[in-house]
């Protein structure tokens, strides 16, 4: 097997290796802007890189030791958190170099723990629809999903080992299928959202991209104090296969990725059930269009009132509406969020896991879309927490992940049982 370069290593194996003395920060951080260097001009993932400046603070990590858990990781950062440093312009063109006065909580824990900002990752408009300049790493002519398209093609070009995305509807699962990436949504309420642009209070997450399931314990070890290394399952975990109540909107290759996965979770041992959601369910999708058009409309006021002839015709479009949907509809569709929730929490019990699909299919072709969000909306809206795992290409040739959603609060556990699937996946 052909050895993996530097920058291709995922952040547990370059962890590792500088622990070791294998290697150093700054031979990461040279890796990776050499990556950049060699295809940012074709795959534009990034807003913003201040080359000089990691290069200089990997000599610094290097010269007075490396600091736990992240080690001089560069990471990058969707371009809706605010960093001092470096410009944030929402992907919106009424903040041309715009520079906040302080970091994005999220910014600050990974210098504390370690971590090195290596640039600002791409993202459509507020981190809304209107697709931005990103391409898709795996063919050049497809979207690389959004909103956070930066962060998910960044990692999938072997630019920076994990980044940092956000999630309203779908804005990192999808993209994550879409590059063939590791992507995480975690329970809403997890990561601290402070800093970051607000589009919906009641959706928004911060969500993370990286190159393996193990990956994302080192996050939440910076993030929250939590274990760097993943839990260690004492028996083959028991995972619920959901067709989901869109699951005829899916295309062929996303159903055929998710029962392929099911076959070889069951061949490796896995306890393997099937589970119906309630009818309600479906109108979850519907919900969380309701509850990000009230609250985006509302959270982008300024914009609208002092800067509207800066705005893209597909967002005014597209929130025109939303200062017109009555409280009693906003409040109903909150509502059902929470009782899907509560009832999610039920159906999961005795279940480590539930898989789904992560997307409808492959990345479509073009950039008037940013793809689907289908598959990924009922599950923001109930705020669980979702990984979606690299699994097979469908017949454009394009990655189709497999997601995995768990109930309220077990993310530490979800990741476990990620790390055991992406083993058999790639075994």
């Amino acid at each position: 097997m052909t050895k993996k370069a530097v920058n291709e290593w995922t952040a547990v194996e370059m962890v590792k290796a500088i622990r070791s003395g294998e290697t150093s920060c700054l031979e990461i951080v040279e890796a990776n802007l050499a990556a950049i260097d060699a295809r940012e001009d074709d795959v534009r993932a990034w807003a913003y890189v201040d080359a000089d400046r990691a290069i200089e603070t990997a000599k610094v990590i290097d010269e007075t030791g490396p600091k736990a858990p992240l080690y001089g990781l560069p990471i990058g950062f969707k371009d809706v958190i605010d960093t001092a440093d470096m410009p944030t312009e929402y992907g919106s063109e009424i903040y041309p170099g715009y520079r906040p006065n302080v970091d994005a909580a999220c910014v600050a824990l990974i210098k504390e723990a370690g971590g090195i900002v290596f640039g600002k990752a791409v993202t459509t408009e507020f981190a809304f629809v209107n697709p931005n300049k990103t391409r898709n790493p795996f063919n050049l002519a497809h979207t690389p999903g959004g909103s956070s398209s930066g962060s998910a093609a960044a990692v999938a070009a072997n630019m920076t080992p994990l980044a940092f995305g956000t999630q309203t509807g779908g804005s990192v699962i999808r993209p994550a299928s879409f590059c063939g990436v590791v992507g995480y949504k975690p329970s809403i309420g997890q990561f601290s959202y402070a800093g970051v642009k607000l589009l919906a209070r009641s959706l928004d997450t911060l969500g993370a991209f990286a190159r393996g399931a193990g990956d994302l314990a080192l996050l939440r070890a910076a993030l929250l104090g939590a274990p760097a290394d993943v839990q260690n399952l004492t028996e083959a975990p028991r995972i619920a296969f959901c067709q989901t109540p869109w699951w005829d909107r899916a295309d062929a290759s996303s159903q055929v990725s998710v029962k392929a996965a099911a076959d070889r979770i069951s061949n490796a041992g896995g306890m393997l059930d099937t589970l119906e959601l309630p009818a309600q369910f479906a109108a979850l999708e519907e919900a969380n269009f309701t509850i990000m058009m009230y609250e985006g409309r509302r959270s982008l006021a300024h914009e609208f009132l002092q800067h509207e002839d800066l705005l893209s015709d597909r967002l005014k479009s597209l929130m025109a509406s939303g200062l017109e949907i009555p409280f009693s509809d906003y409040r109903e569709a909150i509502d059902l969020g929470e009782r899907c929730r509560r009832e999610f929490g039920v159906l999961a019990e005795g279940y480590d896991a539930v898989l789904v699909p992560s997307a409808v299919g492959e990345a479509p072709e073009g950039f008037e879309t940013t793809g689907d969000a289908l598959f990924n909306r009922p599950w923001t809206t109930i705020g669980i927490p979702c990984i979606t795992l690299p699994n097979m290409t469908g017949r454009n040739g394009l990655p189709v992940g497999i997601q995995l959603t768990s109930a309220y609060g077990t993310d530490e556990h979800l990741i476990a049982v990620a790390a055991w699937v992406e083993g058999i996946l790639s075994s």
